[in-house]
């Protein structure tokens, strides 16, 4: 990952699926899906963005785009750090915008946060053993 391309493909690519996966949360038919999943981060970004709390949510990304770009020894840690950043700020920005969506933003969310975050912990715990 340690170029330009190669970077921001990760990048873009976990920020997509995440969007994707908070933006499928609402929906009650299959027949709702459409092509615009794929960028549905771009907008829970940008309406994160229009808050003080996106700004802290614009520096993670670009750090973790700095470090998938100019290559990291734990690309798998960054990769997972942007989709749990991700998928919460779509899950924030879905649930404000659409309050009935909290069930099943639930049910979607803290299954993967949980799973995230016992990859970060684990993660962080054997690189302070070694």
């Amino acid at each position: 990952m340690q170029s330009v391309l190669g970077g921001l493909f990760g990048w873009l690519l976990t920020c997509s699926l995440a969007g994707a996966i908070a933006t499928a949360a609402t929906v009650e038919r299959i027949d709702d899906l459409s092509w615009f999943w794929a960028v549905a981060w771009v907008w829970h970004l940008g309406v994160a963005g229009l808050e003080i709390w996106g700004l802290l949510i614009i520096c993670i990304h670009a750090f973790c785009l700095s470090a998938l770009i100019d290559g990291t020894d734990r690309v798998l840690r960054v990769i997972v750090i942007v989709f749990t950043v991700q998928l919460t700020t779509s899950m924030i920005v879905v649930v404000t915008l659409d309050r009935g969506a909290l069930p099943h933003a639930a049910a979607i969310w803290l299954p993967l946060a949980t799973i995230s975050t016992i990859y970060l912990i684990r993660s962080f715990v054997k690189q302070n053993n070694k």
